[in-house]
Formats: C-alpha cells, sequence, structure tokens
C-alpha cells in the first residue's frame, strides 16, 4: 500500500508540474483584465525604512516597484507575508523590481522598535518603509489593509489589490503575473 501511495504522489507530481508552469500563463491572462488601462501616475513619496534610510518612489522610476501596505497587527497582512516572500526571493537577482513594504497604521509608540522586531522574528529580509502619519497611504486611497499596488517602469499604477484571498500559492503566482505584465509593459 505504502509502494501504490508512493507511485501516485510521484505520478501527480508529474502531472502537476506542466499545470503548474502553465498556471502562470493562464493567471497573467486573468490578470491582465485586472490591469488599470488608463495611465494613473503613482504619487510620490519619501519615507524611511527601518534602517533610516529615505526611499523615494520617484527615483526607483525605471523599475517595476511593488508596495504593500500592511500593519503588524493585520492578520491577512500576516498572513499574505509568506507567498510575497517567495515572489521577492524570485525577483532578488532582479535590479528591476524592487519590493517596499509600507507599514501603516502602526501605534506611533516605539514603532520603529516594535516594527524591527517583528521582522527579525519572522526572519524576513523585507524593506520595510514607515509611513508615520499614514499620509502615503491616504495618497494611495488606500482603505483597508493589506493592500498592494504594482508601479511599472514609467511610474504608474498597473495594480491594485485589497485583501488578502488566502492561498499562498495564488496569491504568489497573482503577484508574478501583475509585475511580468507590468515588466512587459502590456
Amino acid at each position: 500500500m505504502k509502494k501504490n501511495l508512493m507511485s501516485f504522489v510521484l505520478l501527480l507530481a508529474i502531472t502537476l508540474v506542466p499545470a503548474f508552469s502553465q498556471d502562470l500563463e493562464s493567471i497573467k491572462k486573468e490578470v491582465r483584465r485586472k490591469m488599470l488601462k488608463q495611465n494613473v501616475a503613482a504619487p510620490d513619496f519619501e519615507l524611511k525604512n527601518l534602517e533610516g534610510k529615505s526611499i523615494k518612489l520617484s527615483n526607483l522610476k525605471g523599475k517595476v516597484v511593488f508596495l504593500d501596505f500592511w500593519a503588524t497587527w493585520c492578520g491577512p497582512c500576516v498572513a499574505s507575508f509568506p507567498s510575497i516572500k517567495k515572489v521577492a526571493d524570485k525577483y532578488k537577482e532582479d535590479s528591476n523590481v524592487v519590493f517596499l513594504f509600507i507599514a501603516t497604521s502602526e501605534e506611533p509608540r516605539n514603532r520603529t522598535e516594535r516594527l524591527k522586531r517583528f521582522i527579525e522574528k519572522k526572519k524576513y529580509d523585507f524593506n520595510v518603509l514607515i509611513d508615520e502619519n499614514d499620509e502615503v497611504a491616504g495618497k494611495f486611497g488606500v482603505m483597508g489593509i493589506p493592500m498592494k499596488f504594482v508601479v511599472d517602469t514609467q511610474g504608474n499604477i498597473r495594480f491594485a489589490s485589497e485583501g488578502y484571498n488566502g492561498s499562498s500559492d495564488a496569491t504568489a503566482l497573482e503577484i508574478e503575473a501583475m509585475i511580468e505584465l507590468a515588466k512587459a509593459g502590456k
């Protein structure tokens, strides 16, 4: 019975590999329908990250920028991190793709230290920016978190996605599809 189960698992894995690789293409088709058709310039901002370095969105023009508005107390935000990390790791060597995690709606007291502890505890190497007065979230029209945006190489918002669907694999594929479409300018 154990041998039959192992054979079944192997057969299932072999048949799913091509389907998984085709999923990105089918996801791209679906995601393309969600792409903003008109050019909507991403509001420029300058925020400091956890190391105190200033990051200005307009300085990243020419790159695809993934923005994730989140908070440590937000369950869906934290639940979405493993899928985003998977995609961020895939693009780690691609200097034309940047991931920024904008901490918003956080309690001001000890905010930076609390964010640092959270990221270290979870072992994420995210570039976390601090939206101290939620001004950047306001500029982007963020009404709920998690809220994700993909900004194209021209500085236009191509995708906006609110919430977390609960599926790590589906979320990772959707983010990858958004990034690839933004890179291709399609």
